[in-house]
C-alpha cells in the first residue's frame, strides 16, 4: 500500500500504469487459470489498492487497458514533457 523507499527520492519521475479489473482478470486466467492470483476480485483489489496509493502519493498514471506500449510511451513523454534526443 505504499510506495517503496527506493522509489521516494524519485517519486516526481514516477509515472503509473493501471489496467480495468476486467482485463486483468482475463490475461491473468490465461496464466494461471482458477486461483485465486486470476480471481476478479482479487484483480479488482490489486488495482484499486495500486490506484489509491498513486492517488495519496501525487503519482501521475494512466490506464493501459485500451493502448499499445507505443501509444502509452508516447503519452507519457508528452505528459511529462521530455524531449527525444536523436543519436
Amino acid at each position: 500500500g505504499q510506495l517503496p523507499s527506493s522509489l521516494a527520492p524519485f517519486k516526481s519521475k514516477c509515472f503509473g500504469l493501471t489496467i480495468d479489473p476486467e482485463r486483468l482478470n482475463q490475461i491473468r486466467h490465461e496464466r494461471r487459470p482458477n486461483s485465486r492470483y486470476a480471481s476478479l476480485e482479487n484483480c479488482r483489489y490489486e488495482v484499486a489498492e495500486a490506484e489509491t496509493m498513486m492517488r495519496r502519493e501525487g503519482i501521475a498514471w494512466l490506464s493501459s487497458t485500451h493502448k499499445s506500449i507505443e501509444e502509452i510511451a508516447t503519452t507519457i513523454v508528452h505528459r511529462a514533457k521530455l524531449r527525444r534526443h536523436a543519436y
